[in-house]
């Protein structure tokens, strides 16, 4: 029998409804700036796969949908850390 399970049933016979909170708490959530950043990484890593797919395109498709073949090529060689702190910039 573990620490808890034995201050549970002190609780219990003691009269208490609820038995004493744990030394480790681990919440269901995460924190929410935890939560931020995850999702500011993942809509960058998003992005960047975007303009690495449109470099696929023919110079043509690109004009078509007036795009650069350079801006895009750098904006697809950016790194990911720079990427989400301009993303957080424009915020």
């Amino acid at each position: 029998m573990n620490c808890t399970e034995e201050q549970w049933k002190r609780d219990r016979s003691a009269g208490t409804r609820a038995p004493s909170e744990p030394d480790v708490y681990l919440p269901a959530m995460w924190p929410v700036e935890m939560q931020g950043l995850a999702l500011d990484w993942f809509k960058a890593w998003r992005k960047r796969r975007l303009y690495r797919r449109l470099l696929r395109l023919s110079d043509r498709q690109l004009r078509l949908r007036d795009l650069s073949r350079p801006l895009l090529l750098a904006k697809a060689l950016m790194p990911l850390r720079q990427m989400v702190r301009e993303q957080r910039n424009l915020r």
